[in-house]
């Protein structure tokens, strides 16, 4: 006859049991490191953003606690964000001091701009060389969208959107350009000068056509005129730079911001 065996099953459900607490562990923990990649992500863009449109000013230090609430995030976020805004130029790390915003003077603002027209000239042949109807037709609508925001020329200047759609219009422009070192310097370059470009909105509002200017860039781009679009790019980014020549006293430090 047989006999009927008992089987123990707790040391197989113990197994079990661990194996599934290992795994919501493991899940947990990536869903953690994902929340705070995601936190530090979204600090990082908001810090940045604000580095540009010099919501935070330039040459100031950062109070990383009145950040952080400001924000409504954490230090550590604050802190890995500006770490990695020191490498784009627009934080400042002091050894023992903290964190300050990269400062603006006459003299960057001056090799900037000469720098940008040299890298903008540049892009702008490769890309009109290169440029198909598909860059064209973005060109077109980047141009629209930018010329029908706001009710007037000077309502909307300056704001976000604006700046959005601004910021795609130059980019079309370039789009085409097959080398990519050439673009991310100027991506650099054209960020550096929004810093600038930011004091200067008070400073050149009524004062300019920037809707015709925009235009010109766009009409030089379609008719594949190389030389002319360089000349007028060069006008269009030193007229910003003459302007802004007004907020530098004669020792070439900013005096007062706007």
């Amino acid at each position: 006859m047989f006999q009927r065996c008992k089987i123990d099953f707790k040391p197989i459900k113990s197994i079990f049991h661990k194996k599934v607490v290992l795994q919501i562990k493991k899940k947990t923990m990536k869903d953690n490191l994902a929340t705070k990649d995601s936190l530090t992500q979204s600090t990082y863009s908001r810090l940045r953003t604000a580095l540009l449109s010099c919501q935070l000013v330039p040459g100031s230090r950062v109070n990383t606690k009145e950040l952080a609430e400001k924000l409504e995030t954490n230090v550590g976020a604050i802190r890995e964000a500006l770490s990695r805004l020191t490498s784009e130029n627009l934080i400042i790390a002091e050894p023992q001091k903290g964190f300050r915003v990269t400062p603006v003077s006459l003299k960057d603002l001056l090799d900037l701009t000469a720098t940008r027209k040299l890298i903008e000239g540049e892009c702008l042949s490769e890309s009109i060389m290169h440029g198909d109807v598909i860059w064209e037709s973005e060109i077109i609508s980047s141009f629209h969208t930018l010329v029908r925001y706001g009710a007037g020329p000077d309502e909307q200047l300056g704001s976000e959107e604006w700046n959005r759609r601004h910021n795609r219009f130059h980019d079309a422009l370039t789009a085409a350009c097959p080398n990519e070192w050439l673009l991310r310097i100027q991506r650099n370059l054209f960020e550096q000068n929004e810093r600038y470009r930011m004091l200067s909105v008070n400073l050149t509002a009524g004062e300019r056509d920037l809707n015709g200017e925009h235009k010109a860039l766009m009409e030089a781009a379609l008719e594949k005129d190389a030389v002319r679009i360089r000349v007028l790019m060069s006008n269009h980014i030193q007229l910003t730079t003459d302007a802004l020549m007004r907020l530098f006293d004669e020792k070439g430090s900013l005096r007062l911001i706007v």
